[in-house]
């Protein structure tokens, strides 16, 4: 089948025939396997970073989550079309378990910690850890005493530096939705064409923390995914031009294809991957969502066996921690996050 006979997204984007609970699957678990090495100081040593010299799986990982967050996002506004039902689904969403895993990450810090738990639990830098973290809006990332003989003393939870920009993100998508730009397609993708241009020119304006290079790159991934879904339509999906979209990725001719096409092409990629027909994996969807939890949980059980574990090196910290941190992430969605997820509906069903 050629590009102009493929099925476009939007005859495909509806209800759970997609493959992206695998995608966040794989990519909490390529952040995982990037954080094996970062964390046993054998930064260089990780595959992708070798083979490319200017990516690793970490950045993987986190770009595969914005291109679906940006695109289910806007799907969530445009099924609510209200503010204060799509701010009780974010919320749900992200905080019962943020906040499950602020507990558990200070529960894992404070026993590492040589102070005494009433030392530790009254210090300044944990109090000011505990709330930011449980806010998810501007973070800090060290707690007293904490795995102290490791390559990274002190840090307890670095994956959540993604939550603030995705939380701003996500306030984006409201603004836009409310203003009515979601629901005018040209002006929507006006507005993200002047944003790009405004970010390139005046990059410090953007309001991101951090604003650096990175998290530039995946508001934009998140921003093209959010296009995506408003032009789903008119987009094919291709298995062709999707195997296309990932080798020109990979072999970046000219450093084009991780430099200036790198946005377009890696966000076509992920929705060839999620809802070409050939490529579904529908019974992966009767398992429970368990990425987010893989998420955040996972970098204080990795600092654990780093600490227990003296000399581990990233394969068997791998192959250590994931199936317990897959137990974790098992054990807050069925007991925390679905739960939480179910208190949507008196929410929902205000909807006009």
């Amino acid at each position: 089948m050629n590009i102009v006979d493929s099925p476009r997204l939007g005859s495909l984007a509806h209800g759970r025939d997609n493959n992206f609970q695998f995608l966040r699957f794989v990519a909490a678990g390529v952040v995982v396997f990037f954080h094996c090495f970062a964390l046993t100081d054998h930064w260089t040593d990780e595959p992708l970073w070798r083979l490319t010299s200017d990516w690793n799986f970490g950045a993987l990982g986190v770009q595969i989550f914005f291109v679906i967050s940006g695109f289910l996002v806007t799907m969530s506004w445009e099924t609510r079309a209200r503010l204060a039902p799509f701010v009780v689904a974010r919320a749900l969403r992200i905080y019962p378990g943020l906040i499950a895993a602020t507990v558990f990450t200070l529960v894992v810090a404070g026993l590492s910690s040589p102070l005494a738990w009433s030392s530790f639990l009254s210090e300044r830098q944990t109090i000011d850890f505990t709330w930011r973290a449980a806010s998810g809006w501007d973070l800090r990332y060290e707690l007293p005493g904490a795995f102290a003989a490791n390559p990274f003393p002190r840090a307890v939870n670095g994956s959540l530096y993604t939550l603030p920009i995705e939380l701003r993100l996500y306030i984006g998508v409201a603004i836009a939705g409310v203003i009515g730009l979601i629901a005018r397609r040209g002006l929507f993708a006006a507005a993200i064409a002047a944003g790009i241009v405004a970010t390139i020119v005046w990059p410090q304006w953007l309001p991101l923390a951090p604003n650096d290079e990175g998290v530039r790159r995946v508001a934009l991934l998140f921003a093209l995914g959010a296009l995506a879904w408003r032009f789903r339509d008119f987009v094919p999906i291709s298995l062709l031009a999707g195997a296309v979209a990932i080798a020109l990725i990979l072999a970046s001719p000219w450093g084009i294809g991780r430099g200036i096409l790198f946005a377009p092409l890696f966000v076509y990629a992920v929705l060839v991957l999620a809802y070409h027909p050939r490529l579904q994996w529908r019974g992966f969807n009767r398992a429970g969502d368990y990425s987010y939890g893989i998420y955040v949980y996972a970098f204080p059980i990795q600092q654990t066996l780093v600490e227990r574990i003296p000399g581990i090196g990233p394969y068997p910290l791998f192959a250590a921690a994931m199936p317990l941190v897959v137990l974790v992430a098992i054990a807050s969605w069925h007991g925390i996050e679905k739960p939480a997820l179910g208190l949507k509906s008196p929410f929902e069903s205000s909807r006009p």
